[in-house]
C-alpha cells in the first residue's frame, strides 16, 4: 500500500513532519510518495533521514491543496501501485495501519465525519446532478482514503466533477456563504459514492472516534465517545481538524475566542501526542507548550491523559449546545 501525501502549504510544514516522523515510527516499511512543489531546502535535507519517502517536485493538476486529491491518487496508481492511501498532513498516525491495509484491495476505505447525519452523502447527489443509489449517511470524510486500481474511474470522475463550473462558482465564495453540500472536494466523493454509478464500489467508512479521531474541537470528541475509547485508548488516526491548526493557534490570547481555542488544542489528543516528538521539529514550537493555568492543571491532574484531560471543556462544550443549540 502506498501512502500519498501532497502539500504545497509552508505554513502546514510542521503538520507534514510530524506525520512523516509518525508513519515512519508505526509504519515503517510503507513507501511514501510525497508531491510537495517547491519544498524548502531545510526540509528537503530533513526528509534524507526517512528513506522510504519519495519526494516529487512536480505540481499537480488540481486547484492547491484543496481539490487536488483525485489526481494525487491516481498519481500513485501510476507508479504500478496496486493500492494507495491518502493521508491529510495534520494526521498524527498512533498505531499500526495494517488494518487499512487488510482490507480488499476492490474496497474504498474512507471515515465517517464527527458531523454526519443520516443519509447526508446520498443528498449532495442532488448538488451535483447525481441520481442517488444507495444510503449512505454523510459527508465521508476523506482525510483517509484508501483506494484500489480498480477505482480509476471513480477518481477520474471526481477530477472531472471538480472543475465544474457549478462547484467551481461555490468555492469562489466564502465558506460562510457557500453552499453546505458543496464545501469542498470530499463534498464531491460523498456524492459519487452514494451516486447510481458508484453504488456498486463496495465501501468501509472508518469509525469516528475508534478507528479515527476527527478533533473539531471538543464537541467532536465528546464525553460519551472519551469513555468509549478509555480501555481501548487513542485510535491509530489522530486527525487535527478544524481551521485553527494547533501550530497555528494564537500565543498570547487577547479574546475569549483566542483562549478557548488555545485551551481544547492544549488539552486535544494531537497535541498531547505531539509533544512526544518535539525534537522532530528542531525548536521547540510555542504550540506545544502548555501556557494556561486551566489547561496546566488539568493535564496534570490525569497525568497528561489525552483521553480524560479535555475532558471538562467537551463536557461544558456539549452542555452548552443542549441548552442554546
Amino acid at each position: 500500500m502506498l501512502i500519498c501525501v501532497y502539500e504545497d502549504r509552508v505554513k502546514q510544514l510542521p503538520g507534514l513532519m510530524l506525520l512523516v516522523h509518525s508513519l515512519s515510527i508505526h509504519c515503517p516499511r510503507s513507501p511514501i510518495r510525497l508531491r510537495f512543489p517547491a519544498l524548502p531546502p531545510r526540509e528537503r535535507a530533513w526528509l534524507r533521514n526517512y528513506p522510504n519517502v519519495v519526494l516529487v517536485d512536480e505540481p499537480l493538476d488540481g486547484a492547491g491543496s484543496y481539490n487536488v486529491k483525485a489526481a494525487v491518487l491516481l498519481d500513485g496508481l501510476a507508479t504500478g501501485a496496486g493500492t494507495c492511501l491518502w493521508l491529510d498532513t495534520d494526521i498524527l498516525v498512533n498505531g499500526s495501519l495494517d488494518f487499512i491495509a487488510a482490507t480488499p484491495d476492490d474496497v474504498v476505505v474512507t471515515t465517517e465525519d464527527p458531523w454526519c447525519v443520516p443519509a447526508g452523502s446520498s443528498l449532495r447527489c442532488s448538488s451535483f446532478g447525481l441520481m442517488p443509489g444507495r444510503q449512505l449517511a454523510g459527508p465521508l470524510n476523506s482525510a483517509v482514503l484508501k483506494v484500489g486500481d480498480g477505482h480509476e474511474a471513480l477518481l477520474r470522475r471526481w477530477a472531472t466533477q471538480l472543475k465544474d463550473p457549478h462547484y467551481l462558482a461555490e468555492q469562489a465564495k466564502s465558506v460562510f456563504v457557500r453552499n453546505p453540500l458543496m464545501l469542498g472536494d470530499q463534498d464531491v466523493l460523498s456524492a459519487l459514492l452514494a451516486s447510481k454509478d458508484f453504488a456498486h464500489i463496495p465501501l468501509h467508512v472508518l469509525k469516528h472516534p475508534t478507528d479515527v479521531l476527527h478533533h473539531h474541537g471538543p464537541g467532536a470528541f465528546g464525553p460519551r465517545q472519551r469513555m468509549a475509547v478509555r480501555k481501548s485508548g487513542l485510535p491509530p488516526l489522530i486527525h487535527a481538524m478544524g481551521g485553527v491548526k494547533p501550530w497555528a493557534m494564537s500565543d498570547r490570547p487577547s479574546s475569549f475566542r483566542e483562549y478557548y481555542e488555545r485551551m481544547y488544542l492544549e488539552t486535544s489528543p494531537y497535541v498531547t501526542l505531539a509533544r512526544r516528538y518535539a525534537a522532530v521539529l528542531e525548536t521547540r514550537p510555542h504550540w506545544l507548550d502548555v501556557q494556561l493555568p486551566l489547561s496546566r492543571l488539568s493535564l496534570r491532574v490525569n497525568s497528561n491523559n489525552a483521553i480524560y484531560s479535555g475532558m471538562v471543556l467537551a463536557a461544558i462544550h456539549r452542555l452548552r449546545h443542549k441548552v442554546f443549540g
